[in-house]
């Protein structure tokens, strides 16, 4: 079965050389989308060096796919980031499935090669894959309430997203899943021990600024959020998500030491802060 990994690409220029080669060894083609010098949600912006990072990156096996979409309005889906992930799964419509991976999580190469198996002998439509979210540095892992951030990872051929990472059930390979299954399509989980690590909020000011600024849920983060809690930060730091209702999401952070983090991360040259020496 052919692996196509769907990634966008959005000021990320410190992270999508880790992304991107912690995938290299499994998937059979990297397809990123990008609008280059405009946000997700759609204003100008001054563009990172994000692409000239991407072409740097060795590609011996020709599995790096790229496409730069400056205007969306063409593209299926509801918002910015389902149009571009749309657009990505166009770059391999041979692909059996699609991995949907931000440009700044980092699998490591054991646990998506566990994942991959399991979705080769399965078949199901979906699968959700739990994740390691780190705060100021790969150094602070987030303790969330319950499970946690389970974001969707693996999708089948045929099903476009409508929302973000949210996807377009009833599209015609919803009868092919019928046909397949003899039911309707099936979104499963792995164990929860099967986690990616995600650098959302790691970084500096500055990036954490853009993010705010461009992200595409940015109209529910707390306005105060970045000089009460961030520039605030703390190892016991407590409520701290983002979001104006984020209340007690998460409950504390763990200190985890470089060495205890998986290689995919650990190879790679960070900036001064990002992560413990």
């Amino acid at each position: 079965m052919r692996l196509a990994a769907v990634i966008l690409l959005f000021k990320e220029q410190l992270f999508i050389e880790a992304t991107v080669r912690a995938l290299y060894p499994v998937v059979d083609s990297i397809c990123i989308a990008t609008q280059y010098d405009r946000s997700i949600a759609g204003p100008s912006v001054t563009p990172d060096s994000g692409i000239d990072v991407l072409l740097k990156v060795p590609d011996p096996d020709n599995k790096i796919r790229l496409v730069v979409h400056r205007d969306t309005t063409h593209l299926p889906g509801d918002d910015g980031q389902a149009k571009l992930r749309n657009a990505a799964r166009m770059l391999d419509p041979e692909a059996d499935y699609y991995l949907i991976v931000d440009s700044d999580e980092v699998w490591p190469a054991d646990i998506l090669r566990k994942c991959w198996a399991e979705v080769q002998k399965t078949q199901w439509a979906a699968y959700r894959v739990s994740s390691h979210c780190y705060y100021h540095s790969w150094n602070y892992r987030i303790v969330p309430k319950d499970e946690g951030y389970r974001p969707l990872a693996f999708l089948r051929q045929g099903f476009p997203f409508a929302l973000d990472r949210q996807v377009h059930w009833h599209a015609p390979a919803r009868w092919k899943e019928y046909l397949r299954t003899g039911r309707k399509p099936k979104t499963v989980y792995f164990p929860t021990e099967w986690a990616i690590h995600h650098g959302s909020c790691v970084g500096d000011d500055d990036r954490i600024l853009t993010k705010i600024k461009n992200w595409g849920h940015r109209e529910g983060v707390d306005p105060e959020w970045f000089n009460r809690v961030w520039k605030n930060f703390s190892p016991d730091i407590k409520d701290f998500h983002y979001y104006k209702d984020g209340g007690d999401t998460y409950e504390k952070l763990l200190h985890v030491p470089t060495a205890e983090l998986p290689e995919e991360v650990t190879r790679c040259t960070w900036p001064e802060g990002w992560i413990e020496k």
